[in-house]
């Protein structure tokens, strides 16, 4: 940066600190005040707002169509002369006002309208430029085809839309353009109309919504107590969209991957999830798990809301062993019954919260990395019907540190760091959500991208301490979903862990036990051997060769 850059731009900062402190001062005197002049103050300004909503439509709309504004005031004014000359007796002024307003009548029904209702009448303004400009932006983002007496179709743009955060293009194809080509150009007609993102949804064959955003941060979210009508593991509240909705993210049947750098967020999603089924975990019909890597740092804060956590990758093997025994003892009660399991308190869903993968995937020592890989794999092929879903959260998205991430159809792709980390992690959709622009300074943003392959952008809320504790003593899980607590005040997952890993003094002292692993096969024991015949001696060796042998 030239250095007569940096004064123009401190210059600028200084005056728009200025402009801002003067707003902030002239609204705390006037319409910011609680009295009766306060009061005064706002019921000016909405008159003169709305005054001034009427001139502007009134004065657009005369710019725009000035043959009849010009003809509506010849005719009056000469109307007003002829009256005047003629020296005719009676009002000289109501007919040549009458003509004028007849004149100008479309703008004064506009301006009518921009002052009732000025919110609507701005979104109908921009929509109509929106849709004027799309003809020149159709034909540069190669939208359009050349017919042979020279005339140029372009894909037709239906209607425009306005919803909160985004303005939404209804375009249409023309034979012999398929919808493929609207997905290609969405990038360009973006850019052409100086969005901060888009996205592109199937209406119906060859008609497609573009949603244009109009805003490119989304506001922190704070959490709240979470309330059991809130607690749908097929659509639990987790933040809020770039739309303003609330956004929502499917739990039941789909195993998520989470992935962000460091200090990207990764602990909003994780609570949010978990928080937001704490209810759910009350009542017994979700059962949380936790892997926490970190040593317990992220999972401790609401140990009451899981019923068995591990915080060593030795004895997170023995949790994913024994979360693999409820795979397998419901593969034989629903054989037959249903191909899709459905959360009761009798039969719970499992939600196995794994923070930090990478450290059990990829850190960990070989015997550990080769059974916890072994394991996963089961449990992220075999558990989505069966009622086992893994969310699990890793900063670094190579092959070497998840190598399974192929079997997440569902994707949380935080900040990341580089562009080939947002295509590893999203793949296709890498297009639609570049989770490299994120800023630094919005932890807990990041793209949803759902089975369907659409990205949505979402700002996860944030759960303090405070909250965390208040939750987990509220929505403490059930005792029939935790491991008994030990004498010696351990924490519960590890002394579940030692006691599976304990063995008889004598026989197995020393040697590890696997439960997975199948039962010795017993051995015959073995004949004697028959004993061998004496060899016959060997025939001495020539102690010298006759060189005429040679």
């Amino acid at each position: 940066m030239s250095t007569t850059t940096m004064p123009k731009t401190a210059l600028r900062a200084r005056l728009d600190a200025r402009v801002a402190s003067a707003r902030a001062g002239v609204r705390a005197s006037t319409v910011g005040r609680n009295d009766w002049m306060g009061k005064t103050w706002r019921v000016a300004a909405w008159i003169a707002y709305r005054d001034w909503m009427f001139t502007r439509a009134l004065t657009v709309w005369a710019a725009k169509h000035w043959m009849p504004t010009v003809l509506g005031v010849v005719v009056s004014v000469s109307w007003w002369g002829v009256l005047t000359l003629a020296d005719v007796p009676g009002d000289r002024i109501t007919w040549p006002l009458v003509a004028l307003l007849v004149f100008w009548s479309p703008g004064i029904v506009l301006g009518l309208f921009a002052m009732i209702a000025p919110a609507r009448y701005r979104r109908r303004v921009h929509a109509h430029k929106i849709a004027a400009y799309w003809p020149e932006v159709a034909r540069s983002c190669a939208l359009y085809r050349t017919e042979p007496d020279g005339t140029v179709t372009v894909s037709t743009l239906r209607h425009v839309a306005h919803q909160p955060g985004a303005v939404v293009l209804r375009v249409e194809t023309f034979p012999g353009q398929t919808p493929d080509t609207l997905h290609r150009a969405a990038p360009a007609i973006a850019s052409a109309y100086r969005a901060h993102g888009f996205e592109v949804i199937p209406v119906k064959p060859g008609v497609l919504d573009l949603a244009l955003f109009t805003t490119y941060r989304i506001p922190p979210v704070a959490a709240r107590m979470p309330v059991p009508e809130g607690a749908n593991p097929d659509a639990l509240p987790v933040g809020l969209a770039r739309t303003g909705h609330v956004a929502e993210m499917v739990v039941r049947g789909r195993h998520t991957l989470v992935v962000g750098a460091t200090g990207a967020g990764k602990g909003s999603v994780l609570w949010s999830v978990i928080g937001g089924l704490a209810p759910a975990i009350h009542d017994g019909t979700v059962c949380a798990w936790g892997l926490d890597l970190k040593g317990g740092v992220e999972l401790e804060m609401g140990r009451a809301l899981f019923g068995r956590v591990a915080y060593t990758s030795e004895d997170s093997i023995e949790v994913l062993r024994a979360l693999m025994r409820v795979i397998d003892r419901r593969k034989e009660s629903m054989r037959g019954v249903s191909r899709l399991h459905v959360p009761t308190s009798a039969e719970p869903l499992h939600v196995l919260m794994v923070d930090e993968l990478a450290d059990l995937m990829a850190y960990s020592e070989f015997e550990t990395r080769r059974e916890a890989d072994r394991l996963m794999s089961k449990i992220l092929t075999q558990g989505r019907a069966l009622g086992v879903v893994v969310v699990a959260c890793v900063q670094n998205p190579r092959q070497e540190a998840v190598g399974q991430r192929n079997l997440y159809p569902q994707k949380i792709a935080l900040r990341l760091d580089s562009d080939i980390e947002s295509d590893m992690v999203l793949g296709p959709a890498a297009l639609q959500a570049p989770a490299h622009e994120i800023s630094r300074s919005d932890p807990g943003t990041g793209y949803l991208v759902r089975e369907d392959g659409a990205p949505v952008m979402v700002r996860f809320a944030y759960w303090p301490d405070e909250l965390i504790r208040e939750v987990a003593v509220r929505y403490a899980a059930p005792a029939s979903h935790s491991a008994p607590e030990p004498r010696d005040g351990a924490d519960a997952a590890n002394a579940w862990a030692a006691a599976a890993r304990r063995t008889t003094p004598n026989d197995n002292a020393g040697k590890p036990t696997n439960e997975d692993a199948p039962a010795p096969r017993t051995r015959k024991p073995r004949a004697p051997r028959k004993p061998r015949a004496p060899r016959a001696p060997r025939p001495a060796a020539a102690a010298a060769i006759d060189p005429e042998e040679v």
